[in-house]
């Protein structure tokens, strides 16, 4: 009788103290991610982008949420350009900590008007025009996340797109036309382009 409600204390000490551990371990985990991040990225093609990116449950914290946007004014090859950046998509990170190495997928945006100075137009007129340059890819990344409440983070990829070598220049003073070649970005071609970006901000809640 003594062994048995030894034996009973015994096992009703190491349950209390293994669902203590358990609550102890998710209590610091959920502390340690830090899901929600805000920040900026720098780097090509999008140059700079402000950046939210939220670790859900799925996957045991694995699986995040990202949001990238930015509306600048640009000049490239004496092309002002005007535009609007907008990506979202999925980091899946491969530990349980919301940090350290991920595989991201994601759809990219670009829309933007081009101000041309000096076109030569199908009329034989010559000044100044406007175009739009827009595109969209589809983006494969891995990256790294080092960091907890001020984070660092690198990106590597390239995204998948039909991109524009050429627009249309509509004049500014007239109807008249004229194609021109769209400013060299390095890494862009006309199949897609190299994704490569280094970011940091501040992990919340």
């Amino acid at each position: 009788m003594k062994f048995l409600l030894s034996s009973i204390f015994l096992l009703s000490v190491v349950i209390g103290t293994a669902q203590n551990g358990a609550v102890t371990q998710t209590v610091e985990r959920s502390e340690s991610i830090k899901p929600l991040r805000i920040g900026t990225k720098l780097g090509i093609p999008s140059l700079i982008t402000l950046n939210a990116e939220y670790v859900t449950p799925l996957l045991d914290e694995r699986v995040a949420a990202s949001l990238d946007f930015i509306s600048l004014s640009k000049t490239v090859d004496d092309v002002s350009i005007k535009y609007n950046n907008f990506e979202i998509g999925t980091n899946v990170y491969l530990n349980e900590t919301g940090k350290g190495l991920y595989g991201s997928l994601s759809y990219l945006s670009f829309k933007s008007t081009g101000t041309f100075e000096d076109v030569d137009f199908d009329d034989g007129s010559y000044g100044p025009g406007k175009a739009k340059i827009d595109f969209s890819t589809i983006n494969f990344k891995v990256g790294a996340k080092l960091g907890r409440v001020f984070y660092f983070r690198v990106e590597l990829g390239y995204g998948f797109g039909k991109i524009p070598e050429t627009v249309t220049v509509v004049s500014s003073d007239s109807n008249a036309k004229a194609q021109e070649d769209i400013p060299n970005i390095p890494g862009m071609g006309s199949s897609g382009t190299v994704i490569f970006n280094i970011g940091f901000g501040f992990g919340f809640l």
